[in-house]
């Protein structure tokens, strides 16, 4: 291929992007850089959602303005989920009185309320549970899979997003002590 005809090649590749781009929003005007469907990650505000525990008391996301959150998703036929939480609230115990929060979020949709609420008050869990009855706020932060844990900093901005096992006590721990030792976000 001579030069001339690659700089035809070139430019003429040019204009069909160009026209690509100015078409775009004529031919899709729906589609939006920040629509619903995008996932949250990390550096993100987390979505904010109201929940209900199963006693009916309303806890939203943003009444825990300026403190950390532990967003942890999980069902009660998940044996991954069972086992994490006990070190959930070993962290917890310790933690809370600093402002750290931990929402458990229950996927209703997914699971029986009459086998969370009895598996969650048979362990003695004192962080909170809510249910998710149908499953907007599993859509909300797309959640396909259980446990998912979301780690939201006192500014609001996600700072971690874990799929399964991978939120341990010890890392739970690790990101809290550098939050408050810190003041790091």
């Amino acid at each position: 291929m001579n030069k001339k005809s690659f700089i035809s090649v070139a430019i003429t590749l040019a204009l069909i992007c160009l026209v690509w781009i100015i078409l775009t929003p004529i031919f899709f005007p729906n589609t939006q850089a920040d629509a619903v469907g995008t996932a949250p990650h990390r550096g993100f505000y987390a979505p904010v959602f109201s929940l209900n525990t199963p006693q009916g008391e309303a806890h939203s996301l943003s009444s825990y303005q300026d403190r950390p959150v532990l967003i942890f998703f999980w069902a009660s036929h998940c044996s991954i989920c069972k086992s994490v939480m006990p070190g959930l609230e070993a962290v917890y115990q310790d933690y809370a009185q600093q402002g750290f929060e931990i929402l458990a979020i229950n996927t209703t949709n997914q699971d029986h309320l009459s086998a969370a609420e009895a598996y969650f008050q048979s362990q003695g869990y004192t962080f909170t549970m809510l249910v998710d009855q149908d499953g907007s706020v599993s859509d909300q932060y797309q959640i396909h899979a259980v446990p998912t844990s979301v780690i939201v900093n006192p500014d609001g901005k996600i700072s971690d997003l874990i799929i399964g096992s991978g939120i341990s006590e010890g890392f739970l721990r690790a990101h809290l002590d550098t939050l408050f030792t810190k003041g790091g976000q």
